[in-house]
């Protein structure tokens, strides 16, 4: 059940409800509204239904904007399912882009070491970043953009942005475009990629910067670095965010801030120009809360979702 309230906490209606299978890591994962949501009520969720083969369902959901509070939405569309081997890594952020698109990660299907080799398998779409359109589709689910860097290219998945995930928990674009994202790292590293148009980020040939499979000399050709690591002295399970462009706290302008589910540590990252590994972050405080995800108002301001606590948080000054 997705609620709604008039922002102070009170409930003032329900957007919508959905049977999920709520186990390991599956569920309700991710929500984007149309860019045009005012005019056209649609908006896109991402989750696990509880009935049928385990499976990732992308749907459409459309509700008239003026009956927002009196009545609930409804799904008018699947737009793409996709079966799932395992009960963790499915990923599931949805966002379009500054260009229109929908954008949703897929993780690499689960369990360790990616098993199924799906990070670098160009005929699935499980470990990869995908980019459709939903709005010109000629009556199906979804249409492949014409510029999409696979297109026509023989043995690829023609909805691929990028290859090479593990569990892209999660992507948001900067002020600039640019698509960052967050992918949970297995035994050492946790990273922050930028993601560009064809890029391979390298799992499972490599966790980050450091060689997986094979543990030495693993090949770099091709593989794109992450922006910034970190190893488990600073936590274990990365959750991304956003680049800060609020006025709430003038020090972070400009700045991607993330933090770790598990140790409560969270960052401001300042974002290179071009892809660079930075050596540093600062560390804006730890925090006893297991930060599952981040919001960002229009105004710039984030916010951060406790897992624990069910609780959203404002970023403030601190006293």
């Amino acid at each position: 059940i997705l609620d709604l309230d008039d922002g102070g906490g009170r409930k003032v209606g329900t957007l919508f409800k959905v049977d999920v299978l709520a186990e390991s890591e599956l569920g309700l994962l991710g929500l984007a509204f149309h860019p045009r949501f005012a005019e056209n009520g649609r908006f896109y969720v991402n989750f696990n239904p509880k009935d049928g083969k385990m499976r990732t369902r992308i749907s459409e959901w459309t509700i008239a904007p003026a009956d927002l509070g009196k009545t609930e939405a409804k799904e008018t569309r699947v737009v793409l399912e996709v079966e799932q081997p395992y009960q963790n890594h499915n990923a599931g952020q949805l966002a379009f882009g500054p260009d229109g698109m929908l954008y949703f990660g897929l993780g690499d299907g689960g369990w360790m070491g990616d098993p199924q080799g799906n990070g670098q398998n160009p005929g699935v779409l499980l470990g990869k970043m995908l980019r459709v359109d939903i709005n010109n589709t000629d009556g199906k689910p979804y249409a492949v953009p014409t510029d999409n860097p696979f297109v026509g290219k023989e043995g690829w998945r023609p909805e691929i942005w990028a290859l090479g995930l593990r569990n892209p928990w999660r992507f948001s674009f900067a002020p600039d475009g640019r698509l960052l994202l967050a992918d949970v790292g297995q035994d050492l590293f946790e990273e922050v990629d930028i993601v560009e148009r064809g890029a391979n980020l390298g799992w499972s040939v490599r966790e980050a910067t450091h060689c997986f499979e094979p543990k030495q000399d693993c090949r770099t050709e091709g593989l794109v670095d992450p922006i910034f690591e970190y190893g488990r002295t600073d936590g274990t399970s990365i959750t991304g965010g956003y680049v800060y462009d609020g006025s709430a706290v003038p020090s972070l302008r400009g700045s991607y801030v993330f933090a770790d589910f598990t140790s409560g540590k969270m960052w401001a990252l300042q974002v290179p120009a071009g892809i660079t590994l930075v050596k540093e972050a600062r560390l804006i405080g730890t925090f006893r809360m297991l930060t599952s995800s981040f919001g960002r108002d229009a105004a710039g301001e984030i916010y951060a979702a406790d897992f624990a606590q069910g609780t959203v948080s404002m970023l403030v000054p601190a006293p």
